[in-house]
This record gives structure tokens, sequence and C-alpha cells, in this order.
């Protein structure tokens, strides 16, 4: 369990198990995982990945979706919350390696606050040489700073230490919870071009709003700072300085992924955020890429 700095008022730590005793197999150590509670939010966060599992503003309904058939296990990707997809997106450089080593690594808590308003905030990092991962052979500091309140707060920075460019990408891998699908709706990407995953990568207008009726896997362009996703019962707002908005639901496709399970798709969609394709960046000699996203009901 890691050790806390001091001033960790509404701060907890806890094993996966106690707060998520059905993602477990018997007898399974789990992870260790940050409980933050306020009296304006409340959220969960895995040390593993510095992964948001949970998001709950006071009054309202959870804003994330955690797959019930997710592995809470060392080493394993986490299917749900707002996995970090770092440093690539995607396939690795080795054609296979999917969104990056973060988010299977554990960071440390180097920052924590209470805020005179009544949110939390803390600082998780992560930092190493070129030894870390063959297929991304560089230094690196990676760090996420989160505000929990009324609205959940997110910005990571990438410090690039080294002598040399260092190719970088990067998503925030939103997953909402929705009661269906099929009856959402995410305004903000009218007159954006999108890259259609789902059709040998071809690229398209967006025309009005999205909606899901199928499998859906698209890389929206030079988006506008601001997404809506809209449901019968209400609306959030998704707000990031990054310039691409990348939409996903597997659709009937969910019987093909483990950690998903058939029928699944139902309760969620992704609304990610990030710079990838057409804006990953290539970050030169002592220089900093900084990403932010706020998610607010």
């Amino acid at each position: 369990m890691t050790s806390l700095p001091n001033n960790t008022a509404g701060i907890r730590t806890v094993r996966s198990p106690e707060q998520y005793p059905t993602l477990h197999p018997s007898g399974a150590a789990g992870l260790p995982l940050l409980l933050v509670e306020n009296p304006l939010g409340r959220a969960v966060i895995a040390l593993q990945g510095a992964h948001v599992l949970s998001f709950q503003p006071a009054g309202q309904a959870e804003m994330l979706w955690l797959s019930p058939k997710c592995l809470l296990e060392e080493g394993k990707p986490i299917r749900g919350g707002i996995p970090l997809c770092l440093p690539w997106f995607g396939p690795g450089p080795d054609g296979k390696t999917l969104h990056g080593f973060a988010r299977t690594r554990p960071w440390s808590v180097v920052e924590t606050e209470s805020l005179p308003g009544g949110a939390t905030r803390l600082a998780l990092e992560l930092s190493g040489d070129a030894s870390v991962c063959e297929l991304w052979p560089h230094a690196f500091r990676f760090r996420l700073e989160l505000e929990i309140g009324q609205e959940l707060h997110l910005s990571l920075s990438v410090d690039n230490p080294g002598p040399d460019k260092v190719p970088l990408a990067f998503a925030f891998h939103t997953y909402f919870a929705v009661p269906d699908v099929a009856r959402i709706r995410i305004s903000g990407l009218n007159d954006t071009r999108y890259i259609d995953k789902t059709d040998e990568f071809r690229r398209k207008p967006q025309i009005g709003d999205v909606t899901i009726s199928a499998q859906t896997d698209r890389v929206y362009l030079d988006v506008p700072r601001t997404q809506y996703l809209s449901t019968p019962a209400s609306t959030l707002a998704i707000t990031s300085d990054t310039r691409c908005a990348v939409v996903w639901n597997a659709w009937d496709n969910d019987r093909n992924i483990a950690d998903l399970g058939e029928g699944n798709h139902v309760g969620y969609v992704c609304i990610e955020r990030g710079d990838m394709a057409d804006h990953a960046v290539l970050l030169p000699p002592g220089e900093r890429y900084v990403a932010s996203m706020t998610l607010a009901g």
C-alpha cells in the first residue's frame, strides 16, 4: 500500500477486493486503490495506471462505467473508468501492444491537498529511463494531477529529460455510464472530420450529432474544446485542450472481448480526448507536453 503525503483528509487507501469484491478471482490480492471522498464528490483511483475507476458528484449518478468482466489484477489493463493511453495510442511500435505501458505500471502519490472550496487535489507520477520499455526506449516523467469535487479535472504532463526527440500520442480513454447506448446523442463534433476505423480508415465528415447503432470506432480531428453526452435523463460536458476526440463502442463485437463480455456494450460509450493520429506529438529534448480534461454533469 502506498504511503500518502501529509494533508490527506478525505483520502484513504484500500484494496480492490474490498472496493470491488465481485471483480476478483478467489484469493486474489487485488490492486491498491485510493478512495477520495469530500462534500462535493467521490472518486476511486487505482495506483496502477493512475486510473480513475469511479467518479460520482454529490447528489448525482455515477459518471463512469467499469466492466463487470474487467480484471483488477497486477499488470492487467483495466476495462472501464479512465485509462491513460500513454505513450502511444492504439497498436504500439510492434504493431500489437495496445495503448502504451503507463496504464499497467504502478504510479506513486506525490502530493495531496484539501482545497478551500471543498475539493480534493492529488498528484501521481511515473518516471523511468530508457530501460523501462523496449518499444519506447526513452527517459520520461509522467505526472497526473486530479481535482475531485462537483467536477472532475485531470491534467497530464509528460517531460522529456533525454537528448532526443520523443514520439508521443495520448488519450484520456473515458468510459461513460449510460442507461442505453442506442438512446444517447453526442454533440460538439458537427462539421468535423473523422477517421473511420471500422471502414478501412476512410476519412469522413460528421454531419449533426453522433448516435450509436452499430460498432463504432472513430478518431475525430481538430475538434472543439467541449462535447456533450446526452441521455434521456441528463447531459454532461467533456472539455479538453487536446485536438482529437474518439468515439468507441464495441456493439456486437463485445462477445470477442473477454473483459467486456457479450451484451455489456449497452451500458457505456467511450468519448475520449487526446492527441493522436494526425496530432501525435514529437516532443523535443527538455520540453513538456500537457493535456487536460474536465468532466461536468
